[in-house]
């Protein structure tokens, strides 16, 4: 199962989705853990005097911050044994953790989390000493590794797991993570377009090869898509690792700049382009990761007021670009792990502000959501802080105060409430109350905002961005005779505003420019701004941009992910190179970054094709266009992947756009060496066995009812069927030997049937077999026979 796997349940760290080592640190077997002070008196400051939090809550609030933050996990709700794996927690293990004193201590035994649905999230205290030496709790760790690396068990931060669940996701949505690494929410996005797959499935298959009318015939799957795109190309892979174990055709994985996302390629017809709009969208943005200090101890050592100013700029653009990718009657979530306004409410009034008021965006009311969830609205009113602790209400009291001229050329006039200011009953007003934030002591979790905003009317142009950093930045510069730390000219660059922007094209791009209020808006274009052109154009190719402070130190600020739940970081490198689904490397760019081989799909009538489908008799109803190949000259040689149709569409329609795709598909059949040349080399991979094996024929099934069948199959590796000198146990596969003998040779699916006595399995089993000359072989990876 992987020492990696088990070490890290059993120490419980790691950043983002992880949960944190300890504080307090000394682990007793040697000095390598040193104690790190949970103490920054900036940080204590400015939440003590924000008025945040109230007054009678305070001691709470900041106690709750200096503990270690409790353990958490989750089933993975679309598949159905993940219900059965559930079920063996609860009437398996919590009963044999129940009770237990350690040190003259009562631990805790798992406990569900009380506002996520269906009782799928649980959360433990026990510390890691107590999980290393008492036995129940080794035994349950060993458990939770071994379902994790199934994919039944996911392990998150609990309030990571908050936003997907008001997406409302439905298994025909299109949906897009913008910032999606390492992959948490990622997976849920996939679950939840995957929802009810099984049962559907099943009753299609149930129909027989017989094609119903009316509607497109999909199978039963799900015919929406999940686009989860990461800036950094390292982390986009440690994307790929983490949701590869829900083998999905309905993903792809891109790398690209969120403020810059290109527009994606679906029709052209007689010269016009549609470009694809997303019913869903997820702006997990970068932060600063202020309500994370439980975890990330780096918060305490180097957490300053004036962070929040670096990204509330690329937070805003993120979140407007999101709201011009989606549909009209869509909804994005805006999140992040501050409770900062100037990265929150701040964010919020300034998108919507740009897009045309609460008539084009509003926030959503979700009050009623999650109701076991405690939580506190979002604010109308608050203060900014500059770094030496003086505290602003308004932009006109940045602008009168001498001092601030050299110490604030990061802020603008958009991270204050002043343009909020409006009665209740003003149509106009931005309802930012709708907001919810969650505080640590709230529900013993790290702090974390999130916010539901509908698209009401499609955003046809974009307020030019209001402020006075740019004024400010002249300012000092003319009165210190230097440069002033962080000056417009460092931000990274952004689409072109305040131009028509054609429904699903990506903006011109565009130099930095702050518009004063007494600016006109038809200002001078900047040397590398373009026009938008019409519908039919190819979407831009931004510029590249200078890196953000945020992308230079993307491991030491997290926004409320794990890098990866289970391994350190060299161990997730490592993991990451050798996987099976990594695309192959063929060169690399002039910025170092590894050239893609391509995606390249195969046709229905290539003879491959026509050879598996034969061999196993596949249903017509099953799809033959959607098999790809990761080279140039779309040739099988070693592996073929599954897709979804509208990931093909993606795929096919915006090749060599300067789209960059880097994953996409579930490796369906991999080439055997085989003894014969007639034999079909192509055996079932078993990560695509679920897609396929309800539609193969009977000719290529081998049943099975009994444990012992199972259990033989994986403790002797090559039984042998029927062979003479066969000095094996005979009985290994005595229930499966004829039907095996009397099958041609190749791969083949062993089905195994649930049942209610001892030697049934409580669910169905499918697993790839290989038959030989004179033996078969249970083609599973060594940690699945584990």
């Amino acid at each position: 199962m992987g020492r990696n796997n088990r070490n890290n349940w059993r120490s419980r760290r790691g950043n983002k989705d992880g949960q944190g080592s300890e504080s307090k640190g000394a682990d007793t077997r040697g000095s390598a853990y040193v104690s790190i002070p949970t103490e920054n008196e900036k940080y204590e400051k400015f939440y003590k005097e924000s008025g945040l939090i109230p007054e009678e809550e305070w001691e709470e609030f900041w106690s709750t911050l200096k503990r270690t933050l409790p353990t958490t996990f989750r089933f993975t709700g679309s598949k159905g044994n993940a219900l059965n794996v559930l079920k063996t927690l609860q009437e398996v293990y919590v009963p044999h953790l129940s009770g237990i004193i350690w040190e003259g201590q009562p631990v805790a035994p798992p406990t569900p989390l009380p506002w996520f649905p269906d009782n799928l999230a649980w959360q433990m205290t026990a510390g890691k000493a107590v999980i290393r030496r008492c036995a129940p709790f080794k035994k349950f760790q060993n458990f939770l590794v071994a379902e994790t690396t199934v994919g039944n068990i996911s392990r998150q931060e609990a309030v990571s797991m908050i936003p997907p669940l008001l997406m409302d996701i439905e298994p025909h949505h299109t949906v897009l993570d913008m910032c999606a690494a390492p992959g948490s929410k990622t997976a849920q996005l996939i679950e939840a377009i995957h929802a009810g797959e099984e049962a559907r499935v099943e009753a299609a298959v149930a129909q027989g090869d017989k094609v119903p009318e009316g509607s497109p015939d999909s199978g039963g799957r799900p015919t929406g898509l999940v686009i989860a795109n990461d800036a950094d190309y390292r982390r986009s892979h440690m994307l790929i690792h983490q949701t590869k174990r829900l083998n999905s055709p309905n993903l792809i994985v891109t790398n690209h700049d969120a403020t810059w996302f290109p527009s994606i390629r679906v029709k052209e017809e007689n010269g016009a382009v549609e470009y694809l709009k997303f019913d869903r969208i997820l702006a997990d943005v970068p932060c600063t990761g202020d309500g994370t200090p439980r975890k990330n101890y780096g918060i305490w050592r180097d957490w300053t007021p004036n962070g929040a100013f670096n990204l509330h700029l690329t937070q805003v653009r993120i979140l407007v670009r999101g709201l011009q990718m989606l549909k009209v009657g869509g909804r994005i979530i805006y999140s992040t792990c501050s409770m900062n306004p100037v990265e929150n409410e701040a964010v919020l009034a300034a998108a919507i502000d740009r897009c045309g008021g609460v008539e084009k965006v509003n926030i959503v009311d979700v009050s009623d959501r999650l109701p076991e969830l405690k939580r506190r609205p979002g604010v109308s009113e608050w203060r900014i802080c500059d770094k030496d602790g003086a505290w602003f209400s308004t932009w006109e009291e940045v602008e009168n105060d001498k001092k601030s001229v050299e110490r604030m050329s990061r802020m603008t006039r958009e991270m204050f409430p002043t343009e909020n200011k409006k009665p209740l009953d003003d149509s106009t007003r931005i309802p930012l109350e709708r907001a919810i934030r969650v505080y640590p002591h709230l529900q013993d979790t790290g702090g974390f905002f999130i916010t539901v905003l509908e698209k009401k009317q499609e955003i046809r142009a974009i307020k030019p961005e209001t402020g006075g950093r740019k004024k400010m930045a002249a300012m000092a510069k003319a009165q210190a005779g230097k440069e002033i730390d962080g000056d417009v000219a460092s931000e990274a660059p952004e689409a072109a505003e305040g131009a028509e922007i054609t429904p699903g094209e990506t903006p011109a791009p565009v130099t930095p420019a702050v518009v004063e209020e007494s600016v006109p808006s038809e200002a001078p274009e900047s040397p590398t701004k373009r026009k938008i052109e019409t519908v039919d154009a190819a979407p831009p190719t931004p510029p590249a941009a200078k890196k953000t402070r945020l992308e230079e130190t993307a491991e030491a600020e997290p926004k409320g992910e794990a890098s990866e739940p289970w391994a350190s970081k060299k161990t997730s490198e490592k993991t990451e190179a050798k996987q099976e689904g990594a695309p192959q490397k063929v060169g690399r760019k002039n910025g170092g970054q590894p050239i893609e081989e391509p995606f390249k799909y195969l046709s229905p009538e290539h003879s491959v094709i026509k050879q598996i489908f034969d061999f196993y008799s596949l249903s017509p109803r099953f799809p033959r266009d959607c098999f790809l190949v990761r080279n140039a000259e779309g040739i099988p040689s070693r592996a073929i992947y599954f897709t979804c149709n509208l990931a093909k569409t993606i795929l096919t329609m915006n090749e060599g756009k300067n789209i960059k795709f880097i994953h996409c598909g579930v490796k369906a059949f991999f080439k055997q060496d085989v003894q014969e040349p007639d034999v079909c080399p192509w055996r079932i991979q078993n990560e695509g066995l679920p897609i396929i094996e309800g539609w193969i024929g009977e000719g290529r099934v081998v049943r099975a009812k009994q444990k012992s069948t199972v259990k033989g199959l994986l403790k002797e590796l090559f039984p042998k069927v029927n062979a003479e000198g066969y000095e094996g146990d005979a009985s290994t596969i005595a229930e499966i030997e004829e039907q095996v003998r009397n099958l041609s040779m190749g791969c083949c699916v062993l089905k195994v049937e649930k049942g209610t006595g001892e030697e049934s399995f409580a669910d169905p089993l499918v697993l790839p077999l290989w038959k030989s000359r004179h033996s078969c072989n249970l083609m599973l990876p060594k940690d699945e026979r584990k």
